[in-house]
């Protein structure tokens, strides 16, 4: 029952909550010749989720399309509020499969680009991969790796209430993607 509370209140929680996909990535996209040597910054891409979830950054990137949804209602424009509906219901599917499974999260690490430099020199890494991103992590054998999950969600300035559930999501496994609703 505890289990099926958390899941209800981190799903009440994204349900508002959408996100809009970026080209740029956080992470290096080529390793360094010396893999041996290498360190990395992990990270459980779930958290950053929750932590994007109600930011500052998240708010400021929905608005625009919230604007624009009130003002098609507001025109009667049915056509472009399904439109933007859709699109709504798109961002939030995302944002679930990246709260609750493993789905990427480089496009939430771009609204901390500018924190990014500083949590790598921090940490003495020289790149951030999701902990679930085996295809990636296979190409630094041997690297020692170090979290930086707290420090990248620190960068969202979360609030308390979702620093409790980041604490409690990350005791449990994420959902295998193919378990995700679409």
């Amino acid at each position: 029952m505890k289990a099926f509370v958390f899941w209800l209140t981190l799903s009440s929680m994204l349900i508002a909550t959408f996100v809009v996909p970026f080209s740029a990535q956080a992470t290096e996209p080529s390793p360094p010749q010396n893999k041996a040597k290498d360190r990395i910054g992990t990270y459980d891409s779930r958290a950053i989720a929750v932590a994007f979830a109600g930011s500052a950054a998240q708010r400021k990137m929905m608005e625009p399309l919230k604007v624009a949804h009130k003002k098609a209602k507001h025109a009667g424009d049915h056509v472009e509020v399904r439109r933007l509906e859709a699109e709504g219901k798109a961002l939030q599917d995302k944002a679930h499969r990246q709260a609750f499974s493993t789905a990427p999260v480089d496009d939430l690490l771009e609204f901390i680009a500018d924190a990014l430099p500083e949590i790598r020199r921090a940490a003495g890494v020289t790149t951030l991969i999701s902990m679930w991103d085996e295809k990636m992590l296979a190409r630094y054998p041997g690297a020692e790796k170090t979290d930086v999950t707290d420090a990248l969600v620190d960068a969202f300035q979360p609030l308390e209430r979702q620093r409790k559930t980041i604490a409690e999501i990350r005791k449990q496994k994420p959902l295998a993607p193919d378990k995700m609703k679409h």
